[in-house]
């Protein structure tokens, strides 16, 4: 390309060759780095809110999973007859009438760090899941048993981030997280990730249901046959 060509290009162009040449300033490398910053900092937030609060949904459905496979083990033993005193969970006493329905109010565990194998309901064995690990209180009301047979009772499983449990004094809150959006921890450093309850009756047994009907009401008549 000839400079005649070259010159009427720049000139086209609305620029000399000398300013086609020229740089940033140094005015406007501040203002594009304080555009970046500003940029930074408005998207910063929202980043930490997301990471943060996909952790917490990703953890509580962990900990769902946990809790559930907690009580389908425990109708599994029901179902199978093989259920005693000796592999339930520890027991707790509710003060009042229909204990049974009311396993919710039970205290949350106490702070201290979980053990292996919890003989009080208010001791939490470590459970890790996928890398993440968590602390369960698993326990049962009296309910109703013959013998070392159990015909009925109710059954609560919380289960806690891990880090939870082993800093504080007295018991842990016993109403679960709310999972809403946040920026660090949350409610789960302080409350249970998922709580859930149930009633586990035997129901193949010959005098199971006559059992359940004098444990609901021990005044109430029976039905024929029941001893």
């Amino acid at each position: 390309m000839t400079n005649r060509l070259k010159r009427y290009l720049y000139r086209a162009g609305g620029r000399s060759p000398a300013q086609g040449q020229q740089g940033l300033t140094l005015i406007e490398c501040l203002v594009a780095i304080i555009i970046v910053g500003l940029v930074s900092s408005a998207i910063a937030p929202a980043l930490v809110i997301s990471v943060a609060t996909r952790v917490q949904s990703q953890k509580a459905e962990q900990a769902l999973e946990l809790a559930q496979s907690e009580i389908d083990r425990v109708r599994l033993l029901v179902e199978r007859s093989e259920a005693n005193i000796g592999n339930l969970p520890p027991a707790v006493a509710i003060t009042g009438a229909n204990p049974d329905s009311r396993v919710a109010e039970v205290a949350g565990p106490n702070y201290g760090a979980p053990v292996t194998a919890p003989t009080t309901a208010f001791q939490t064995r470590t459970a890790t899941l996928n890398g993440n690990q968590f602390a369960v209180q698993v326990y049962r009301t009296p309910g109703r048993f013959v013998g070392n047979v159990p015909v009925t009772f109710g059954m609560g499983v919380r289960v806690y981030d891990y880090d939870a449990v082993l800093n504080g004094t007295g018991s842990l809150a016993k109403d679960p997280a709310s999972l809403r959006m946040v920026s660090g921890e949350g409610q789960r450093s302080r409350r249970p990730l998922v709580a859930l309850y149930t009633n586990v009756t035997v129901g193949e047994g010959g005098t199971s249901l006559c059992q359940y009907i004098q444990h609901l009401n021990a005044a109430a008549s029976v039905p024929t046959g029941c001893n």
